[in-house]
């Protein structure tokens, strides 16, 4: 139920592949929980615009940059 990465080249962004692979990654589960650095303001807004929320914010213990553990209900 965690989904760990989605990357998309920056050649082929904005050609719905994200979308696909997410689409497919819902298929196959209720719920999909992931986490997103807060810094990265294009992901974060990425999946908000497909369902998630934001559920908590931290700390990453390895990175010590902030993040959002975001969820959605398939």
């Amino acid at each position: 139920n965690t989904l760990a990465a989605i990357f998309v080249s920056p050649v082929y962004q904005g050609q719905k592949i994200g979308k696909k692979m997410l689409s497919h990654a819902k298929s196959q589960r209720k719920i999909i929980t992931l986490s997103v650095y807060k810094e990265n303001e294009n992901s974060c807004r990425f999946y908000l615009s497909q369902g998630f929320r934001a559920v908590s914010e931290q700390i990453d213990e390895h990175t010590g940059h902030p993040e959002y553990t975001m969820s959605v209900k398939t």
